[in-house]
């Protein structure tokens, strides 16, 4: 087991963000500076910047000037501008600092006339500024090609498209619905209003709609896996991101007035997240299908992977009588956004969509990354007090700092059973 203790010396190096990790990465040696550069310039504050996805980057960019398409595209709206870091307070200069740096990279990436997507992960794995998260995301979920002069006509033909399937699926009469139509319709409009009770954005009139509208087309135009409670919550990082560009940067979220927001501004806000949410469920549609069998790999797997490196944790579990099965099975089926603050789930957002066709097997690795946070106070409990703990994880004062360790554990032990070969799927247990 000591490719594990190694493994584990990693993380907690990259976590830190020490130079010993940059010697043992494979990085070009010119992005071991840079990198350097950035933890020095991110450790003169308090800042919560995280260094970009420990992969090779290439840092060839043309020098193609943007189209009017493209400006209107990406800028702010409502004229709105940044504050310059000598109006923020120091508490916030830092993370200003890291967003302008992170910000000045993804622009090189999309001042392109074609985006490289693969550059692009790789930097959107370590965070996105908010006013630059919804293009991010739309090309990085396949929703804008990556020719930036072809953005404004597929996103206007999409949104048509969303339109005319409002009108095909969504304003007919009930009568004209199957049974089974009905029925995801009325369940979903009970679980709207209770989508994340602790944001009052989702409180908001017009919210309630937009969740019932996409949640319910998505239903109807994917039988196969259809409406499962908790689609509700998995669509709102879409609808917060894709809805922010509507008002100035920088504003507090519960001061967006969204009700009064004109109705094709909002459709067409929808459209996006249709399209988005739709390309995100593509990649889990396992997990909502008849028996769920993407959520039953993934609790065996994080079972396997427990025992693998948590020993002594699976060992206290499985005396106390409890299985993953009891608690993760409500993780999988949510890809997890319950167990963090509202606040954060963007943040997730940004290294699920990065992470590509990878998303589906790293949301374990990331389920595994919490468990071993919370190892040491569950192994000091019995089997009511760690059920209570895992279906609500006291994760409530966290910052974008935990988050950052916990993805980059998460993406620690991915690398380690990925580079070593291991199928932990097949693993007997033997060490």
């Amino acid at each position: 087991m000591s490719w594990i203790v190694k493994g584990v010396r990693k993380a907690a190096a990259y976590a830190a963000g020490e130079d010993k990790y940059l010697a043992n990465s494979k990085v070009p040696q010119h992005e071991k500076h840079e990198k350097q550069q950035n933890h020095e310039t991110l450790d003169k504050g308090d800042g919560q910047g995280a260094p970009d996805k420990p992969r090779q980057e290439n840092n060839h960019h043309s020098t193609a000037e943007q189209n009017v398409t493209r400006i209107e595209y990406l800028a702010p709206r409502n004229g709105a501008s940044h504050t310059p870091l000598s109006a923020a307070t120091p508490s916030l200069r830092a993370t200003k600092q890291w967003t302008e740096v992170q910000r000045d990279k993804l622009m090189k990436i999309l001042n392109n006339s074609v985006v490289d997507i693969d550059a692009l992960r790789r930097v959107s794995w370590a965070g996105i500024p908010q006013d630059l998260r919804p293009i991010c995301w739309q090309l990085m979920l396949g929703y804008l090609p990556p020719k930036t002069s072809s953005w404004g006509e597929v996103a206007t033909y999409k949104r048509s498209a969303y339109r005319d399937l409002l009108k095909e699926r969504y304003e007919v009469s009930n009568s004209r619905r199957t049974s089974e139509e009905l029925a995801t319709l009325r369940q979903i409009a009970i679980d709207a209003p209770r989508t994340e009770p602790t944001v009052r954005l989702f409180s908001k009139s017009a919210l309630q709609r937009s969740l019932i509208r996409v949640l319910y087309v998505h239903a109807v135009t994917h039988p196969s896996s259809g409406y499962v409670q908790g689609l509700n919550d998995v669509l709102t990082p879409f609808l917060h991101a894709f809805i922010s560009r509507a008002f100035p940067v920088g504003d507090v979220m519960e001061t967006w007035d969204v009700d009064s927001m004109r109705d094709d501004k909002l459709i067409d806000i929808e459209g996006d997240c249709f399209w988005c949410f739709c390309k995100l469920m593509d990649r889990v549609e396992d997990h909502y299908t008849q028996d769920q069998p993407g959520i039953k790999k993934c609790v065996t797997l994080l079972e396997t992977l427990v025992e693998r490196i948590d020993p002594d944790l699976h060992k206290h579990m499985h005396s106390e009588g409890l299985e993953c099965i009891h608690f993760a099975v409500r993780w999988f089926n949510c890809l997890l956004i319950r167990e963090f603050p509202f606040k954060l789930a963007s943040r997730l957002w940004d290294t699920y969509i990065a992470e590509g066709d990878n998303f589906t097997e790293y949301i374990v690795y990331v389920a595994v990354a919490l468990l071993l946070h919370f190892s040491d106070r569950l192994r000091r409990m019995d089997f009511q007090d760690m059920i209570m703990m895992l279906q609500k994880l006291p994760t409530h004062d966290w910052s974008e700092r935990e988050v950052e360790v916990t993805l980059s554990t998460a993406y620690m032990w991915y690398s380690v059973f990925r580079e070593t070969k291991f199928n932990p799927e097949k693993s007997n247990g033997a060490n």
